[in-house]
């Protein structure tokens, strides 16, 4: 009886302990700290997104991508083989950050492709206009920017 009570004794502090832990609650940092509203959102100067877009797809050059290049082995070697080049459509997500006076950071593209993922990079990163930050409360906030990029070879 005694080898009974032992384990159940021990179960019981042992769950008791488990459960009582709390979980640290993460406060954001100011650095961190996320503004949901904008009182002026951000804008690039030359045109507005619209405008950057534009400017994005005519710094693209359409040479450094390997437009087959997330294809599998066999479909690639079928259309060297056959010289016969079908519309391929390769898309990516573009993100960046506008910072406080305007530059980006934390560029980056992703998509099944990585000859179009680092051209897209590389162009945004080429790109020496500065956006217009947003503001909240008078003051100059950072944003994080979202497009899809997408191009038919």
């Amino acid at each position: 009886m005694r080898f009974f009570r032992l384990p159940v004794l021990g179960a019981i502090l042992f769950f008791g302990v488990v459960c009582a832990q709390e979980k640290p609650k993460s406060q954001p940092t100011k650095e961190t700290e996320k503004v949901r509203d904008s009182d002026v959102d951000v804008d690039f100067p030359e045109g507005g997104t619209y405008g950057f877009q534009r400017l994005l797809i005519s710094i693209i050059d359409p040479n450094k991508i390997n437009q087959y290049e997330h294809l599998p082995m066999e479909v690639q070697e079928k259309i060297k083989k056959t010289n016969a080049a079908p519309d391929i459509t390769l898309t990516a997500n573009l993100a960046f950050t506008v910072e406080l006076d305007g530059t980006l950071s934390n560029i980056s593209a992703k998509g099944e492709n990585q000859s179009f993922n680092k051209e897209i990079e590389r162009a945004v990163k080429s790109i020496q206009t500065k956006w217009i930050p947003s503001e909240a409360n008078g003051k100059k906030i950072r944003s994080h920017m979202k497009f899809p990029i997408k191009m038919v070879f």
